[in-house]
């Protein structure tokens, strides 16, 4: 059976915490978050995650099974309120390299691209997250700078950003 993806709703909320926990336990390095943080959400907390407009979050399945997940959201550290980041992404080791990055892309740009007052899309990466940044290159995102960033598993090393722009400049 193909790999579909959707947007999560508020009743998706137990699909959403079992991805998202599984990811923070099988690739905490990746993550600006860990899974001893979320953990402690209450139920209640991820249902008012998938309710917020502001974020998209996107399930990745494989038939009915969820084997990912990706999101974006409008970005708070933003001051024109016009741009979203990228964040979440991560697929089942088992099933990574056959090219489900694109469609993970795709929904949420095409999220961006159809929210009212998104104009520009924003993704990081830690430096070493070479598959990150060869899958936003493929989708034209574009170098805007790098930071060093002390990591929840605590390593220091580069968070490297990079912007698209999704809708047309006046």
């Amino acid at each position: 059976m193909p790999f579909t993806i959707r947007q999560l709703k508020p009743e998706d909320w137990v699909v959403f915490k079992a991805i998202r926990l599984k990811a923070l336990l099988t690739d905490p390095s990746v993550f600006s978050s860990d899974y001893q943080k979320e953990k402690l959400i209450t139920d209640t907390g991820w249902r008012e995650w998938l309710e917020d407009r502001r974020n998209a979050v996107f399930g990745i399945f494989d038939g009915d099974r969820p084997v990912g997940m990706t999101g974006i959201m409008i970005d708070r550290e933003d001051a024109s309120g016009k741009g979203a980041k990228l964040w979440g992404s991560w697929l089942e080791p088992s099933i990574r390299g056959q090219g489900l990055s694109v469609m993970m892309y795709e929904a949420r740009i095409d999220w961006a691209r159809n929210h009212p007052v998104v104009e520009k899309v924003y993704v990081s990466h830690r430096e070493s997250n070479l598959r990150s940044r060869n899958s936003n290159q493929k989708h034209g995102f574009v170098f805007k700078s790098r930071r060093e960033q002390t990591w929840p598993d605590k390593t220091v090393e580069d968070e490297v950003y990079y912007e698209l722009p999704v809708k047309p400049t006046p």
